[in-house]
């Protein structure tokens, strides 16, 4: 098995429950972790025999663009939108970060996490 990652994937997106934040949006970065059993494209040197990171990152910002209220909504849709990418796929991680939250005080970010 190997992991395929895209790491700190940057968005500028229109998530949160406050309307400010659907008008004046946020930074978010995410990350994605696919696991899947690269065997036969190592030996391939095939790219029809693996994940390929394009098609996460597609996946990825897609998703990003459209405006919803809860972080869990967007990680839920990322997960099934990488999910049919590739019958294959073992195991999927995604984190969403939002960064400079509006929260009433210095943050740097929050971060929502899910493996499946």
């Amino acid at each position: 098995m190997s992991k395929i990652s895209v790491n700190s994937a940057w968005f500028y997106s229109f998530h949160g429950c406050l309307h400010e934040e659907s008008v004046i949006g946020a930074e978010y970065t995410v990350n994605a972790v696919v696991e899947v059993d690269t065997g036969i494209a190592e030996k391939s040197d095939n790219l029809k025999n693996t994940v390929d990171y394009v098609s996460i990152y597609s996946v990825l910002k897609k998703e990003m663009a459209v405006p919803s209220k809860l972080l869990e909504t967007v990680l839920e849709r990322i997960i099934t939108g990488i999910k049919n990418i590739d019958k294959n796929i073992v195991s999927i991680e995604v984190s969403i970060k939002k960064l400079s939250p509006p929260i009433g005080g210095h943050v740097d970010s929050v971060e929502l996490r899910k493996k499946v």
